[in-house]
């Protein structure tokens, strides 16, 4: 494929919007998508150059684009250490100059400014879209019209972008593997910054290895004769394996015979299955109890200090459900610990992960919610700022562990709308970034003021806010004792002994994974719990400020 096919497939103008949408849903303001995207089209085009024959097109474009904002995030951090703001004309000659390096003939840049001149039109739209439809509250069918354009696209601006790319670059994605169909799924607990060794084991050959050595230790020579795959191969894999992301914990571990075993609770699906429902029997007991709870302590919690004015108690419930199932689990590693397992000293670490394999054949009930935080020191006049989300069936994540808060500019938004921000105060790059806090939930719109949806507290009442709904755990003290004891058992004949001082870590990761996912169904069938709207919203974000 030449530089000319190239560009003509790259001027398809719903091809080159999925671009700008994939650019535009990972910046924050359509300047800095439009540059995105145009660094994406300039890699484009250069590595076409390079290569002989290329099967898939869409394929190796989406590669591409995710190499470019991969770049994009580590330089946009490196300019900002050294200058300390960004300045979006600075880039504006160099890309000149590489369009000039990769472009010979004229036709060719004619294309190529055709493409630029549409990036451009798709800057404008989609940031005025944004600020029509969450800032001024026009209605889509008026945006359409002043706009020029449907209703549907007006929609698609506005909701579809991150659902439609995102099952777009899987589906682009997919690979074909002849090594046996077992798949891990992976879950984790603590810092896994510079601390996770999920990272080296995202491959099927690195998880396919690493559950050879589930049931018994296995030699290098061992596994390359199970999976036909020469020793150099394996002998390098089984390195990486053993020192994962840090150097010190891995998915493996190198035993003194020479063999290697799994470093990490690996458990096979119907094993995983039958320990949460040692927990999920029950549920309907739990649920009840919280009923009780909520029902007395409801004023407390509604006339809690919060920075954020809060008025349904169901959504804050999102929030308290992790305090809640956070404490239970806690109750029960105590009684497992003090009754059960005093012979065994738990193991310590920044963080620790289990894994569950399954088949092809199978189809796991794999539920799970997780809660990601980040924080930052000496930002937007704040002494320090943690900022975390829940995320699972009904909620997409809006940030991971480590995430740059000081670089986030809707969770900037957010820090500046604390007691209420008046939009006519805002410039047109404030307001496109205001929509974009409004379109995740992160905002809401009062008159013309804006102020934080999400829940948003002080340092100092951090403790008092979790401490709402401390009784429940002390009403359950029968499901805690039957849950401890049954679980005790199951974990004494189900754990290897090499990974026996990792028995809290099998019961918070393992056995009662699927439990906050049972439990969240169960409140929002109760009318406990609210049932988010869209899957990016305010439901289980806070935020906690420290002046």
């Amino acid at each position: 494929m030449n530089t000319n096919e190239t560009l003509t497939l790259l001027e398809d103008r719903n091809f080159l919007d999925k671009i700008y949408q994939f650019s535009y849903h990972r910046c924050n303001t359509s300047v800095e998508a439009e540059d995105l995207c145009s660094d994406i089209i300039l890699a484009v085009i250069s590595a076409i150059r390079r290569q002989e024959h290329i099967d898939n097109f869409y394929a190796f474009v989406w590669t591409i684009a995710h190499r470019v904002y991969a770049d994009h995030c580590r330089k946009q951090n490196a300019e900002r250490q050294v200058y300390g703001v960004e300045d979006s004309t600075l880039g504006s000659g160099s890309k000149e100059n590489e369009i000039d390096a990769l472009i010979e003939e004229a036709y060719e840049r004619k294309q190529v400014d055709r493409i630029f001149e549409e990036i451009a039109f798709l800057s404008r739209i989609y940031r005025e879209v944004m600020v029509l439809f969450y800032i001024d509250e026009v209605r889509v069918k008026d945006i359409a019209r002043r706009l020029g354009i449907s209703e549907t696209t007006v929609k698609q601006r506005l909701f579809s972008a991150r659902n439609s790319i995102r099952k777009e670059v899987e589906t682009m994605s997919e690979r074909k593997y002849v090594l046996k169909p077992v798949r891990l799924i992976f879950t984790g607990t603590g810092d896994p910054c510079g601390n996770d060794p999920r990272t080296k084991a995202e491959r099927m050959f690195s998880q396919n290895l690493i559950y050879l050595c589930k049931d018994k230790p296995r030699s290098a020579k061992e596994l390359s004769e199970e999976l036909c795959i020469p020793m150099p191969y394996i002998e390098e894999e089984l390195d990486i394996q053993c020192r994962g992301e840090n150097g010190r914990y891995g998915m493996l571990r190198k035993l003194e015979n020479g063999k290697y075993a799994v470093n990490i609770h690996l458990v096979d699906y119907d094993e995983y299955d039958q320990a949460n429902k040692i927990y999920e029997k029950h549920i309907s007991e739990c649920c009840q109890v919280i009923k009780d709870v909520l029902r007395r302590n409801e004023k407390k919690i509604l006339s809690f200090p919060y920075l954020s004015s809060q008025t349904d108690l169901r959504f804050i419930m999102w929030t308290l459900n992790l305090s809640i199932s956070w404490n239970m689990g806690a109750r029960i590693n105590e009684v497992i610990a003090e009754k059960y397992f005093a012979d065994v000293t738990p193991v310590e670490r920044d963080f620790s992960c289990v894994a569950v394999a399954y088949t092809d054949e199978q189809v796991p009930d794999m539920e799970f919610y997780g809660c990601d935080g980040t924080d930052a020191v000496s930002v937007s006049g704040y002494r320090h700022v943690f900022v975390s989300n829940i995320y699972g069936r009904r909620l997409d994540k809006h940030f991971h562990c480590g995430h740059n808060l000081a670089r986030d500019q809707k969770l900037l938004m957010v820090l500046r709308a604390i007691g209420g921000l008046c939009v006519d105060e805002l410039s047109e790059t404030d307001k496109e970034i205001a929509a974009k806090a409004l379109e995740c939930g992160y905002l809401r719109k009062n008159g013309n003021i804006l102020e934080p949806k999400i829940i948003v507290i002080e340092q100092k009442n951090k403790m008092d806010f979790y401490d709402l709904v401390h009784d429940f755990a002390d009403e359950i003290g029968t499901v805690i004792e039957e849950t401890a004891a049954e679980l005790s058992a199951f974990m004494r004949s189900h754990i290897p002994a090499h990974l026996m001082n990792e028995y809290q870590i099998y019961a918070e990761l393992i056995a009662s994974t699927r439990l906050r996912a049972k439990m969240i169904e169960a409140y929002i069938s109760e009318g406990l719990l609210s049932e988010p709207e869209n899957r990016i919203g305010a439901e289980g974000v806070l935020m906690v400020v420290e002046k």
